[in-house]
């Protein structure tokens, strides 16, 4: 008897049986329902994150640099431009830094993972409040209970949107496909657009896509926005950059700042 789906509760089937870390056999499931497709007991997550980024993730600063002109004219035109907002699974919080540089407030959050590029900033809800909206960028593949995570990100933070970062599969389930990558076991969830549908749906919010960047929202937006505000980033982006101010040099010295008072 094959396992539930973790998002509907729906029925599933086995697409294939394959290899992990080279030596580990893996059951791939796939919703009938809502066609969320999983991998049955991971039990070697432990191993696969002796290190939290993938020896094989050689797109990690591409996959950032890339990304953050989109996210930033998201959070400050759909959203606004002195949100709080927390960046969870950071990673070493290169995309903090890059946000945080054009001058939105975004703090890190990652249970698994050092953060590099923006230490001093992690987020502390006692101190920052209520999040505006919660960001996960390659995140959502990695998590064993979608439904619970997303839940849980927005009970922490008190946030009413959820924008993540996800390519969707086509219902084929390719055991081929590049992004099960089981070279490394850390992709363990696959997502497709009726699973992103029913997600929403089972939180109570509305579901926008934009290419691989989704918004799942308790906000009345029209459709479209999200779309047409991530497809005209080259000119919110500039304009953002000309208004808002950096917060390269005030971080600096709030750092500063910190370390006289601790020393």
């Amino acid at each position: 008897m094959t396992a539930s789906c973790k998002i509907c509760g729906g029925t599933t089937r086995v697409t294939h049986r394959g290899t992990v870390l080279r030596r580990h056999k893996a059951t791939y499931l796939m919703c009938t329902d809502c066609a969320f497709w999983f991998v049955d007991e991971p039990h070697w997550l432990n191993e696969a994150y002796s290190e939290a980024v993938a020896a094989i993730d050689t797109g990690v600063v591409q996959r950032n640099l890339s990304l953050y002109p989109r996210l930033a004219s998201v959070l400050a035109r759909m959203f606004s431009p002195a949100g709080i907002y927390v960046d969870y699974g950071g990673g070493y919080g290169l995309l903090v830094r890059l946000l945080r540089d054009v001058g939105l407030n975004v703090y890190w959050q990652d249970a698994h993972c050092q953060n590099l590029f923006a230490r001093g900033f992690e987020w502390d809800g006692s101190r920052q409040g209520a999040a505006t909206a919660v960001t996960a960028v390659e995140v959502m593949e990695h998590v064993t209970d979608p439904l619970a995570f997303v839940d849980t990100c927005l009970q922490e933070t008190g946030a009413d949107s959820f924008i993540l970062t996800q390519h969707l599969h086509d219902l084929t389930a390719n055991p081929s496909w590049w992004y099960l990558a089981p070279e490394a076991g850390q992709h363990i969830s696959f997502y497709a657009p009726q699973t992103m549908h029913k997600l929403a749906e089972r939180l109570g919010m509305t579901y926008h896509a934009a290419n691989t960047l989704h918004l799942l929202t308790r906000q009345d937006f029209r459709k479209g926005t999200f779309a047409r505000t991530v497809r005209l980033h080259r000119y919110i982006h500039p304009w953002l950059r000309r208004r808002l101010q950096s917060h390269v040099v005030p971080d600096h010295q709030l750092l500063v700042r910190r370390a006289c008072c601790a020393g």
